[in-house]
């Protein structure tokens, strides 16, 4: 079984209510979204019958709870006062395993409103592929670009050898975009996180990973990307 875990917290600093803002015909947003996601997931797993799954909503928002009540196949966990902080990560993750059933726990979030269900397919199946040599796995965006630090120094390629090789043949760096996390339960246990020592990316579809964290975010997303996805 694979238990997707999915935090929802009722206050965010950067955009108030930013969970269930209304966003064009949906009246929840984010989180009617993501659900709209997981419920076509569901459906089709439904009909292939090869994995079992859970789906845990994890929140302190009494209007999510309300609108998640709906939904049999949604399981709601009341999340307390010290889990709802912002430095409460860690103790969340201790949490987790102790409420998920499922051999696995795929942890996603609603402000990852393009990750669709196609996307929570092929990440399971991509997963599932290499899970014997890496027990855990996270999305990501490939940088196929030149990447200097905060030193000045080029990270991408060896500068004195070749200063400026083709893109195709740079270092591949990986930025985790947070859209989804995939681990053996017992990762969560021994390592106390979402993911092992040597985890391996997912590199998600050009855009699929598109994270809302702030109010630029969110215009950009309204004005952008959202009637390509639903109209």
């Amino acid at each position: 079984m694979i238990s997707f875990f999915i935090p929802i917290r009722k206050n965010s600093r950067r955009i108030k209510n930013k969970n269930v803002t209304k966003i064009g015909k949906f009246k929840y947003g984010l989180t009617e979204i993501k659900v709209n996601h997981l419920k076509n997931f569901r459906n089709i797993i439904k009909k292939e019958q090869k994995i079992e799954v859970e789906f845990i909503f994890s929140t302190d928002c009494k209007k999510v709870k309300n609108y998640l009540k709906r939904f049999r196949w949604i399981k709601i966990h009341h999340r307390p006062r010290e889990l709802s902080t912002d430095d409460c990560l860690d103790k969340l993750i201790k949490l987790v395993p102790k409420i998920c059933m499922g051999e696995y726990i795929l942890w996603t979030h609603v402000t990852s409103p393009c990750f669709d269900h196609n996307c929570y397919q092929k990440f399971i199946k991509d997963f599932l592929k290499y899970k014997d040599k890496h027990n855990s796995s996270f999305s990501a965006d490939l940088v196929g670009t030149f990447i200097m630090n905060n030193k000045y120094e080029w990270v991408s390629h060896n500068y004195f050898r070749k200063k400026w090789p083709r893109t195709q043949d740079l270092k591949k760096h990986y930025t985790v975009n947070s859209a989804a996390f995939i681990a053996k339960k017992n990762v969560y246990i021994k390592n106390n996180d979402r993911l092992c020592n040597k985890p391996i990316p997912f590199v998600t579809e050009k855009g699929k990973g598109f994270d809302i964290d702030n109010k630029e975010d969110l215009t950009f997303f309204k004005k952008n990307i959202y009637k390509s996805l639903f109209n």
